[in-house]
């Protein structure tokens, strides 16, 4: 499939349509369609929904291999989900739906997210960060995203912020907004080299480079061994179930935790963990079904 459209045809639980949906765009689809929930032999609805995700043809193999490797992450909760094979479609005019996809966007009282189309925009009072859609997530779509830099202004404004560690940092976006907002320096860290290549490319067309280190590693594969003022993770529930310790032993006492990614339930867990190992953690705000954490290390 080297040119055209091509959709995936994905049947999941309706409480993850809309975080899937937002991964999907935010890695290059340009159009998802919301099919009609599917019905037992009875009638019934089986609380699922099915989505046609598309993506450009000559990639759509590459994205279905991402989606299935993030659905897998997701564990049981996700299940029971079907994936369909990429299948061509007629040709679709989806490029021009970028910018329907993507109007500027208020995050907090100082931010403001442009798409490079939009570059100049008169932002008024706020900072502007530029961001281009692409295969990485993370353009403040998601309400993960949002909650991260809104506690993030909180942070900032409020404490020490010299130093910072974004795990996960996918575009780049909330090491941007760090700088942003006034960080001093962040370390970016993600495994997936399409996000790192995002990531300094957003990074560079805001000038920021110098400011923050994007490094292609799995945490806690680090460049040096310190500790950070303020860590920033938006990853998954997994990740804190198996490395929570390994972001502790990365903050001094004072330090803070700002952690999204989770529902509700899953939340709360991380904050039981925390707290087992001397972090003040509670849920601090919550947006769709989504919540962040603060926790301070003790």
């Amino acid at each position: 499939m080297s040119e055209g459209w091509a959709r995936l045809r994905l049947t999941l639980p309706n409480s993850f349509v809309d975080w899937v949906s937002a991964e999907a765009v935010e890695w290059g689809s340009p159009g998802i369609e919301v099919l009609d929930t599917p019905i037992d032999g009875n009638g019934n609805d089986q609380g699922q929904m099915s989505l046609d995700i598309y993506f450009p043809a000559a990639s759509a193999g590459a994205s279905r291999l991402k989606l299935e490797t993030f659905l897998l992450q997701l564990g049981q909760q996700v299940e029971p989900y079907t994936l369909g094979e990429p299948e061509l479609t007629p040709d679709v005019d989806w490029a021009g739906q970028w910018r329907y996809h993507f109007p500027p966007l208020e995050l907090g009282n100082r931010l403001l997210i442009l798409p490079p189309w939009e570059r100049d925009l008169d932002p008024g009072s706020r900072i502007p960060i530029l961001l281009q859609p692409g295969m990485a997530f993370g353009t403040g779509l998601h309400p993960t995203t949002a909650l991260i830099l809104e506690q993030l202004e909180k942070t900032i404004t409020t404490g020490k912020h010299g130093t910072i560690l974004d795990i996960g940092c996918g575009s780049g976006i909330l090491s941007m907004g760090a700088v942003a907002l006034g960080a001093d320096g962040v370390v970016a860290i993600d495994y997936d080299r399409d996000a790192v290549e995002s990531a300094r490319s957003n990074i560079d067309m805001n000038e920021m480079s110098d400011r923050i280190l994007v490094v292609q590693a799995k945490f806690p594969a680090l460049p040096a061994r310190t500790a950070f003022d303020i860590v920033l993770a938006n990853v998954y529930y997994t990740f804190f179930r198996m490395e929570s310790r390994a972001v502790s032993e990365v903050m001094d006492p004072g330090s803070v935790l700002l952690a999204s990614g989770l529902r509700e339930e899953e939340g709360s867990a991380v904050v039981d963990d925390l707290r087992s190992m001397a972090f003040s953690a509670d849920i601090v705000s919550a947006r769709d079904g989504w919540v962040i954490i603060r926790g301070v290390k003790q």
